[in-house]
């Protein structure tokens, strides 16, 4: 992820302007970035009608414990169900055979790939990018290559918007935006939800081998002054807004610093501590990585970390002590789609309950959609992870928005990366 300026005192208001302008009927007023809001938790949307094609959840739990929503976020809950009750009548006939998505890696469930395609006839083809940087240059080049649906984080659909790169949505042909959580809904980099939809959401933590080290990691500081026995065993993400991000967070700065000497000072921990990293590498492979002993510490997203830990019991994930990324991907249509329509009919499927629940069980990520979790279809064992659906109003200001900053502060993060010299 890699997003540019505000200190988050809540997700469930800043998951709304890094996490405070998360939501109401009107589009919510932009908190300058100096200013940390307060702390403040809302509850997912109330439900109105079951999805007639939804199962009946079984043994999975229902979300009892989430706080009582605002007056913002009721009135925004209540404004979206009101606007899209109508449930979608699909038009078939005005579906074309396939779509192409560009999406991180292992970021949707090809059981629900096959399941639209059994139910609509339109397959889903999927290309992947390890960064929004690429995505955003894959677009920049000379305008869409070809594809329907794309996955940009927070601060990226922000740029796109700027960019002129996004379609806005027909909600007619989306009435499922209602079973969003309104915590996830008009956040501050499109505040009036026309271009973007939330798909997963999440943190940015430290993954490691129990059996090991024989001890716990728990911050960034254990990564930044390694001990010898993980010196050359580091996995640290090819993503420089948050590995600078980290070191800045370190160094006691926010990432979203705009001062050149944090920055420069971030430049020198990550300079420092590369002889005693094995590699830089995307979240997935990290994931890979540590699953096979490459590396005995390795940084990651929240589902890249659970699914680690599913696949090698010894390695846990945590979220590090002190302030940590909170990040949330979205579903977006890109000017040039050769279907907005069938796009948009996708979106729909993605945003049912029952649907965004296998997408959540299975890629152990965290879901946005407050209907899937109201009606307790999410896994018990990744609910009451609070590792994957942390206690929000309790972490406060240590979960913040990387978020997008001017030309000038980007240019200087841009230098500092190249001195780093990765991938050199």
């Amino acid at each position: 992820m890699n997003k540019f300026a505000v200190r988050i005192s809540g997700l469930a208001i800043a998951l709304a302007i890094a996490l405070t302008a998360c939501g109401g009927a009107a589009a919510p007023t932009t908190i300058p970035p100096t200013v940390a809001p307060a702390a403040t938790t809302t509850a997912p949307p109330m439900a109105t009608a079951k999805p007639t094609d939804a199962p009946t959840p079984t043994a999975a739990p229902k979300a009892t414990d989430t706080p009582a929503p605002t007056k913002a976020a009721v009135a925004t809950a209540t404004a979206v169900a009101t606007a899209t009750a109508v449930p979608l009548v699909v038009d078939k006939s005005k579906l074309v055979p396939e779509l192409a998505m560009y999406n991180w890696s292992d970021y949707i469930s090809q059981d629900i790939l096959d399941m639209f395609q059994k139910e609509y006839g339109v397959k889903v083809s999927v290309d992947n990018y390890d960064s929004n940087e690429a995505l955003f240059a894959k677009f920049q080049a000379g305008g869409n290559p070809g594809y329907d649906i794309i996955v940009p984080s927070d601060y990226m659909v922000e740029k796109m918007i700027t960019a002129g790169m996004l379609e806005k949505f027909d909600f007619a042909n989306v009435p499922n935006v209602k079973n969003l959580d309104p915590q996830h809904y008009k956040l501050y980099f499109d505040p009036t939800g026309e271009y973007s939809l939330a798909y997963f959401w999440g943190t940015t933590g430290i993954a490691y081998d129990s059996a090991k080290l024989k001890r716990d990691i728990t911050s960034w500081k254990d990564i930044f002054e390694p001990a010898d026995d993980i010196k050359g065993k580091i996995g640290m993400i090819d993503d420089e807004r948050e590995s600078l991000g980290a070191a800045l967070r370190y160094k006691g700065y926010t990432a979203n610093a705009t001062d050149a000497k944090q920055i420069d000072e971030a430049k020198k921990v990550l300079l420092g501590q590369k002889p005693n990293v094995k590699g830089y590498y995307s979240s997935v492979d990290n994931r890979s990585n540590l699953i096979s002993g490459d590396v005995v510490v390795g940084m990651l997203y929240t589902g890249d970390g659970i699914v680690a830990t599913r696949e090698k019991p010894g390695l846990k994930f945590v979220i590090p002590d002190g302030v940590t990324t909170v990040w949330q991907d979205n579903l977006a249509i890109p000017k040039g789609a050769k279907s907005k329509y069938t796009a948009e009919v996708f979106i729909n499927f993605l945003l049912r309950p029952d649907i965004a629940a296998i997408n959540a069980n299975k890629l152990a990520f965290p879901t946005p959609n407050g209907e899937a979790l109201k009606q307790g279809l999410i896994d018990k064992e990744l609910l009451n992870n609070k590792y994957i659906y942390p206690d929000i109003a309790a972490m406060g200001a240590k979960l913040e928005f990387l978020t997008r900053g001017d030309a000038k502060v980007q240019a200087l993060f841009d230098r500092a990366w190249t001195e780093v010299g990765i991938g050199q």
